[in-house]
């Protein structure tokens, strides 16, 4: 094969490979699974990244410049547990991140509830200091500098 033909031939299967990897969805909560279940799920994802925050053991998982996504497991002693938050966060194409949770109680459902209202309205805080953020970089832009 000349060395054309076979340049054209890896560019063809590599750019396909790295955009589909870009362009993949971020992974999704099953409550079905269970508690267990999903800290395996979790675990296995390729590229996360697992630390503690806040009492949670967090796991998070992005793909650059269009979504993130975080997974919040309970401690033994947070008053939900056992439960699982996992928020995700995208980038519109207005350039403003968005944030929506979604949770699975396996506990005390009055503090599971405490919870998820924590969450929705951290997501509420997210989405709104980021659709400011957006404005002020456009407010501070000149009038005549192209668009990014």
């Amino acid at each position: 094969m000349p060395l054309t033909r076979a340049t054209a031939w890896l560019a063809s299967t590599i750019v396909p490979t790295a955009v589909a990897a870009q362009g993949a969805a971020p992974p999704t909560l099953d409550c079905e699974l269970g508690f267990q279940g999903l800290q395996t799920q979790a675990r296995a994802l390729a590229n996360a990244q697992f630390s503690q925050y806040g009492g949670f053991d967090l796991v998070t998982q992005a793909a650059p410049d269009t979504w993130r996504v975080e997974i919040f497991f309970t401690t033994r002693w947070h008053p939900a547990y056992p439960a699982v938050a996992m928020r995700t966060l995208r980038k519109q194409v207005t350039g403003v991140w968005t944030a929506e949770s979604k949770a699975c109680g396996y506990g005390d459902q009055a503090q599971f509830a405490g919870l998820v209202e924590d969450m929705k309205a951290s997501d509420k805080q997210l989405t709104d200091a980021s659709r400011a953020e957006v404005e002020r970089r456009k407010q501070s832009q000149s009038p005549l500098a192209p668009t990014p």
